[in-house]
């Protein structure tokens, strides 16, 4: 059965161009002003506190604490200022905290009736729900951007199956570095050389206590020479043609090591990390977390006679 809800679904005019073709949009278009507008104005309403809160972080001036005039002083200049606005909201919001991580959603009276309908929905007038509607509201528009629920704030629209294969690597104890890494490189305000730090570390964190649990100086650069000169002690979980040879792991790794060229600023090879770098090193580094902590990668057993 058709999920009504499939965000891949197009209307007539657009289902014959393809993906490529349909490039999403950056900042507030103008069919997602008002939307937006009216979405914040709501979301802010009788929280004079939160929106004295977001108006000083984002550096918007406000007379009073009012939800209407912070929205409309973020859309005087810039139309992007609304998504800054939104982004920072998300991030102070304790209530939201709250529902996300302790309330949770209820479950629905008509689950099991329809493919389509949710086991669990968020209450009515709930910030959660509201926070939903944003993030559907991004969708339809067509949005570069969508809700992050697990960092809280926005990130740049990414493939669902990407993001979700993420979310799990994220969830190993190298999740710190990676969620770090990945609020960098998807979040509003990019940071290339931070996304590719933390993919580095991210891949230590994981791979170290592998591959050199004994040592306490190492480093990711060490772990590729260990794998590239003693690579017949170890073997991946996929056996292929080449009898779970390791050497397509430590390309990886060294792809990912050697293309770290922002780590040592004055070096010949230095230069800033570019964003379609930090991006591919970001889910290059979600691949290697997840490989090592779910024994993809192991001591080689014995060959039996």
């Amino acid at each position: 059965m058709t999920d009504p809800e499939n965000p891949d679904w197009q209307p007539l005019s657009r289902r014959h161009i393809s993906t490529r073709e349909q490039a999403l949009l950056e900042g507030v278009p103008d069919h997602l002003v008002r939307p937006l507008k009216t979405w914040l104005a709501k979301y802010l309403a009788d929280h004079p506190k939160l929106t004295e809160r977001v108006a000083l972080q984002t550096r918007i001036a406000l007379d009073t604490p009012d939800s209407e005039q912070l929205v409309e002083a973020a859309s005087a200049n810039d139309l992007s200022v609304l998504l800054d606005v939104v982004d920072v909201v998300l991030h102070l919001d304790k209530g939201l905290w709250w529902e996300l991580d302790v309330a949770g959603p209820e479950p629905t009276m008509e689950a099991g009736m329809a493919e389509w309908i949710p086991d669990f929905s968020w209450p009515k007038g709930s910030k959660a729900a509201a926070v939903e509607r944003l993030d559907e509201m991004l969708m339809d528009a067509g949005s570069a951007f969508e809700v992050d629920w697990l960092q809280r704030c926005l990130r740049r629209r990414v493939d669902a199956t990407v993001a979700s294969a993420a979310e799990q690597a994220m969830s190993k104890d190298a999740g710190t570095h990676l969620r770090a890494a990945w609020a960098a490189t998807y979040g509003r305000h990019p940071d290339p050389a931070k996304a590719y730090d933390e993919a580095i570390r991210a891949a230590e964190a994981a791979a170290i206590p592998i591959v050199l649990p004994k040592g306490t100086r190492e480093t990711l650069g060490k772990v590729h020479a260990h794998l590239r000169d003693a690579g017949d002690k170890w073997e991946l979980a996929i056996d292929g043609t080449n009898d779970g040879s390791v050497a397509p792991l430590t390309e990886m790794i060294g792809l990912l090591w050697k293309g770290h060229v922002a780590r040592h600023a004055g070096s010949p090879a230095f230069r800033p990390q570019r964003q379609d770098e930090a991006q591919m090193a970001v889910h290059l580094a979600a691949t290697l977390v997840h490989w090592f902590s779910t024994g993809a990668i192991r001591p080689r057993r014995r060959s039996q006679a």
